[in-house]
């Protein structure tokens, strides 16, 4: 829980961190007084949640709302799995060098030039940020839990 300060003494250890700005404000210059300086003090999971929260809210006003951004989700997956699909397809008739290099022919067609734009920057991935360590560490944690609530 956050820690409420007012006025430089600690007045509550388990003050609610959700509680907004402007009644912390009014609660203190009711109980303190109007000139009463006061602070919140978020442990470090109260931190992360609330930056979370912040660039998740900013992520949808200034790129696009949450359906939105699993449309393209869903859309890039079908794109990867149908290119993938026929690529694989391609390669397992394959019988010459010829015809293994021809079988990617489609799948570079729509998706080569992805590696060009993100080393010359022009395209950057979230993961990029995120760390492709903490993203895959993420992604395997909520893969193990779906699935044991699945198997139950």
């Amino acid at each position: 829980m956050a820690t409420l300060t007012v006025n430089g003494q600690v007045v509550d250890h388990f003050y609610d961190c959700n509680t907004p700005l402007d009644a912390t404000a009014q609660l203190v210059h009711e109980q303190y007084g109007a000139s009463a300086t006061f602070s919140v003090v978020l442990t470090e999971l109260e931190q992360q949640a609330q930056d979370k929260a912040m660039a998740r809210a900013n992520i949808t006003t200034q790129v696009a709302d949450t359906d939105s951004l699993l449309g393209t989700t869903s859309d890039t997956t079908h794109l990867l799995l149908n290119e993938l699909s026929g690529f694989i397809n391609k390669l397992n008739k394959a019988t010459t060098l010829a015809e293994v290099r021809a079988s990617a022919t489609s799948l570079q067609s729509a998706i080569g030039h992805i590696e060009a734009d993100v080393a010359a920057g022009s395209l950057t991935f979230p993961y990029q940020s995120k760390g492709q360590q903490s993203v895959m560490n993420e992604i395997s944690a909520r893969a193990t839990a779906v699935n044991q609530v699945l198997s139950k």
